[in-house]
């Protein structure tokens, strides 16, 4: 064989380097190198084997030497867009000629060369990438060995091409028969019965039996056959949820491949039925519901914005099918279905808002359309003519019409007013507080402890009661109209606590494993939390928190918005640290025999080690009742409030009863400004509320407009004093 070229077989090749980097040609062709040199490759192609060096770091190499080859990248590109600006001014002579030699064959068929085969765009496309080697290669070596293995599978930085199918029209795309790879008829039901599982108690969408007979059966859903193209939608849908929620073991086991292989794999099925259906012009229920859960999923494994940006598409299709209004004229099966839809567009609508602290786009007073029943599927059909809601108990749809409740309450306390006669700080607590005593009277008090399920609604409802409680004491929006007061640090910890608490135990319950896919990032509690870290410690209800945080901390890091890198956990990781630094400032200092304070037994992590090596952290125990603030309530439980149904009896899960439980959140005196004799003497230098206020000014400045007025006030700001308003609990700019 002949190797003059450079390239040598790998069978003679005696001692290959290894190199760091994919070699020349590989990253011309785009293919998969394995980094020996010369590489398998180049010696199957017998090609020369370039190995490809690394441009030089701006340390090293020295700022000018990055800013001169920006600058040459730069003029580059300038001289390219001038070269195209030739082919923009051509004559119209000469458009209409090249369309008259075109045949009609031609202009049915997806036009796909036309674009990629320019050598204008695979220069640009050359320049871009060189221009994003040069700015990655300057990056700080810590943040890349820190974030990169994790979460590299997740970044928005991910190929745009590959959600370019979601918004052709059904013509642009013609895909080859085979080119979808679908499951097998054995892995299909495998993954309707894990939909079944997963999925369809939490999001409701659909009427179960019917969709499962299309599904399992090939029947009619809304009269047309399984094989049409909204139905076709669906499956794809089905099997991309049912993906999204499982183990990666669990893939292995079904699919033997990974999970993000396999969940690319089936995005791309639903992308092109998406767009075989006409997403954008779109009237049918079906596809709408197809596309909603396709999201409620699709947040599940991105923490790009894409979901949360494609939100608004749902809304607009909802709006123009008319969800909005209970339209008269529709069967009862029919209106039972699009109620359910449209409240499940403003669950994705407020929970897509509150991953990324923006606000959400359905007003209150935009819509009519009433909640969806309280019932089960069994319990009705196409055929019934009237639908009757079941009077107490836990139903099929209990965990959803929880969420659908929780929509409107977390709408109400998440809007900034723009008038100063909204509502006040202590009508906005007691908005969240009857959040909290009617989920307990009308869900929580019917669980039954032995069903896990039920275990799963009543974590995650006490989890809401007391994040509703959080938002209302440390809002994460300004009021113009009134601003809470400065509330100990203690008593807003210890709410933060409760919030984090239920959603870490149904992440470690082994029960609740099928639904542990199903959670939001708890952000707002975590800076909450941290910002009482800064001024507590040494406290019993201090280690708690700490426990709790760390946990917390070092989990919803990997699925926050935008990546640990993103602008909204930024605040928190500066939070984060000051807290760490006020810990181990008090194990330095020595112990007073008065106060008997005791040390933290565990050093505050670092942050990147917190993030990057959540092996090395101790498990928390979430098995002990939160520390008690009220002795006066400490006895006080959900049940002690309850109330009877129509018969005079009622089923009470027996836990709730109990004294040690979490779930007496609501039964918490926050009226705090009215009885000042209950409240600790505060530790010197408390300021945790002020640190609520800098993770307040930095989200402002990173989720609002530059112009708005009301954030360029020179008394906001990191460094600005209090305002005398703000220190009496009296109105003002906060």
């Amino acid at each position: 064989m002949d190797t003059s070229n450079g390239a040598v077989p790998r069978a003679a090749s005696v001692d290959n380097q290894h190199i760091r980097l994919a070699c020349q040609a590989c990253q011309r062709k785009k293919i998969k190198c394995d980094r020996v040199f010369p590489c398998g490759q180049c010696s199957r192609s017998n090609l020369r084997c370039v190995p490809s060096q690394r441009k030089p770091r701006a340390r090293h190499a020295g700022k000018h030497a990055v800013d001169s080859e920006l600058k040459s990248r730069i003029a580059k590109l300038e001289s390219l867009v001038e070269s195209l600006s030739g082919e923009v001014g051509m004559p119209n002579g000469s458009l209409d000629g090249d369309r008259a030699a075109s045949s009609p064959m031609e202009t049915t068929s997806p036009a796909v060369g036309k674009y990629i085969g320019s050598s204008f765009w695979s220069s640009i496309t050359q320049e871009v990438q060189g221009l994003k080697d040069a700015l990655e290669d300057d990056e700080d070596e810590e943040e890349l060995d820190a974030y990169s293995p994790e979460t590299s599978s997740n970044t928005p930085q991910s190929t745009a091409s590959d959600y370019d199918l979601l918004l052709c029209p059904p013509g642009a795309v013609y895909v080859m028969p085979g080119a979808l790879q679908e499951p097998s008829p054995q892995l299909q039901s495998v993954l309707y019965g894990i939909f079944f599982r997963n999925v369809d108690p939490l999001f409701r969408v659909f009427h179960k039996p019917s969709v499962r007979a299309m599904l399992e059966q090939g029947a009619l859903y809304f009269g047309r056959d399984a094989s049409a193209a909204p139905n076709r939608l669906i499956k794809a849908v089905v099997w991309f949820a049912a993906v999204s929620t499982m183990s990666e073991e669990e893939c292995m086991e079904h699919c033997q491949a990974s999970k993000s292989d396999i969940r690319n794999q089936y995005r791309r099925c639903v992308d092109v039925h998406l767009a075989q259906a006409d997403l954008m012009l779109t009237n049918d229920l079906v596809v709408l519901q197809a596309f909603t859960l396709y999201l409620l999923a699709y947040r599940i494994g991105d923490v790009s914005r894409r979901a949360w940006t494609m939100t608004s598409i749902v809304i607009r299709i909802a709006r123009s099918i008319g969800l909005h209004n209970d339209a008269p004229g529709k069967t009862a099966y029919e209106t039972e279905l699009r109620r359910r839809l449209w409240h499940q567009i403003r669950f994705l609508d407020v929970f897509t808002a509150l991953d990324r602290g923006t606000e959400s786009i359905i007003a209150y007073d935009s819509y009519n359309t009433p909640l969806p029943k309280n019932l089960n599927d069994i319990d009705w059909d196409e055929n019934s003519t009237s639908i009757e809601s079941v009077n107490g108990g836990i139903t099929d749809m209990s965990f959803a019409m929880m969420g659908y409740e929780a929509t409107e309450y977390t709408r109400r306390l998440t809007t900034a007013d723009i008038n100063p006669h909204g509502d006040t700080w202590q009508q906005r607590l007691e908005i969240a507080k009857e959040f909290g005593a009617h989920v307990r009277d009308k869900y929580l008090k019917y669980c039954n402890p032995t069903i896990k399920f039920h275990c799963f609604i009543r974590m995650v409802g006490t989890s809401m009661a007391a994040s509703q409680i959080l938002r209302a004491v440390r809002p994460i929006v300004r009021y113009i109209s009134s601003v809470p007061p400065r509330i100990d640090s203690p008593y807003v910890l210890q709410i933060a606590v409760n919030s984090l608490l239920e959603s870490e135990r149904v992440h470690h319950d082994p029960q609740l494993a099928q639904w542990r896919w199903f959670f939001w990032v708890h952000w707002h509690a975590i800076a909450v939390a941290l910002a009482g870290l800064c001024s507590i410690r040494d406290t019993d209800l201090a280690d708690r928190a700490w426990e709790l945080v760390d946990s917390a901390y070092v989990r919803h890091a990997k699925h926050v918005a935008d990546t640990p890198n993103g602008m909204l956990w930024r605040p928190v990781e500066k939070l984060y640290r000051k807290a760490a630094a006020f810990r181990a400032e008090g194990k330095r200092a020595p112990l007073s025999p008065l106060n008997g304070q005791k040390s933290i037994p565990q050093s505050a992590p670092k942050i990147r080690e917190t993030v990057s090596t959540p092996s090395t952290m101790a498990s928390p125990n979430f098995n002990t009742s939160p520390v008690s603030l009220y002795p006066q309530t400490q006895n006080l439980s959900l049940a002690d409030t309850a109330m009877n149904n129509g018969n005079g009896t009622m089923t009470i899960d027996p836990s709730l009863t109990s004294t040690s439980t979490s779930n007496d959140l609501t039964a918490f005196d926050f009226d705090l400004m009215n009885d000042p004799s209950t409240l600790p003497p505060l530790q010197p230098g408390d300021m945790s509320w002020m640190d609520w206020e800098h993770i307040v000014n930095d989200l402002s400045t990173t989720n609002d407009p530059i112009n708005n007025p009301l954030y360029q006030s020179p008394d906001f700001g990191l460094n600005a004093a209090p305002t005398s308003a703000w220190m009496s609990g009296g109105p003002g700019v906060w």
